[in-house]
């Protein structure tokens, strides 16, 4: 094997290790009851909506779907290996499976616990993030996306990204308003202090969906230069 095919074979391990973060992320998420991260909220909307069906399994189909509006925005620019993204999901969506199972003992009572979990969801997201990007392997569908249209139409990657996040939010809306006839989750909310303070379960779009927006990418002004000097330790 030499030296460009281990170091190729490198990167895409630190991104898979970034990926197991992230995934670990989704799960506590789900697990605080107080609403997912945007870009899981419709994954999670379809599964509680068809249990047979696993989250992870949602999150790969709904990935997957996503390289279709690839295509659409790159055409001719869109390569083959873009194709990897496949693989990435695939990956994401059993890792993320994965995390719930091995966090199936947890059961937070209390908002507070709740809301420390989202917090640790949001700090082991950015961490896994910051690992991604150091890695320059491969992304996510969703990322993947945003990129398409920042590089067509010459688009900030930041403004994308949140026009994107937001426009999950909308979908999940739609399909909770759809399936269950509520617009936050299947909960059967009787008021704000139900869905607020995660009285029932099943919330898909709460107080933890806009932490989650928001405070991952702000984590990770710290998360970056950890991950940099862990970075720069290993290749020492």
């Amino acid at each position: 094997m030499n030296a460009k095919t281990k170091e190729i074979l490198l990167r895409y391990g630190v991104a898979s290790v970034g990926l197991v973060f992230v995934a670990l992320g989704v799960a506590l998420s789900i697990i605080s009851n107080l609403g997912t991260a945007p870009l899981s909220c419709p994954a999670y909307v379809l599964n509680l909506r068809f249990p047979a069906l696993s989250v992870g399994t949602f999150t790969l189909l709904v990935n997957t779907s996503l390289i279709l509006i690839q295509l659409a925005v790159w055409r001719r620019k869109f390569q083959v290996r873009y194709l990897m993204q496949i693989v990435a999901s695939a990956l994401f969506g059993y890792l993320i499976d994965g995390c719930l199972w091995a966090l199936s003992w947890l059961h937070p009572e209390g908002f507070a616990v709740r809301v420390g979990l989202t917090l640790l969801a949001a700090l082991v997201t950015a961490f896994g993030v910051s690992i991604e990007v150091a890695a320059n392997a491969w992304m996510l569908s969703a990322e993947m996306t945003v990129l398409s249209f920042s590089q067509t139409f010459n688009w900030k990657f930041h403004t994308v990204k949140v026009v994107m996040d937001s426009l999950m939010v909308v979908i999940a809306a739609v399909l909770c308003l759809w399936f269950f006839g509520d617009l936050f989750g299947a909960g059967g909310f009787t008021g704000w202090a139900d869905l607020l303070l995660a009285r029932t379960e099943g919330v898909v779009i709460g107080l933890g969906t806009v932490l989650l927006a928001v405070l991952p990418g702000w984590m990770m002004r710290l998360t970056d230069p950890l991950v940099a000097r862990i970075h720069r330790r290993a290749k020492a």
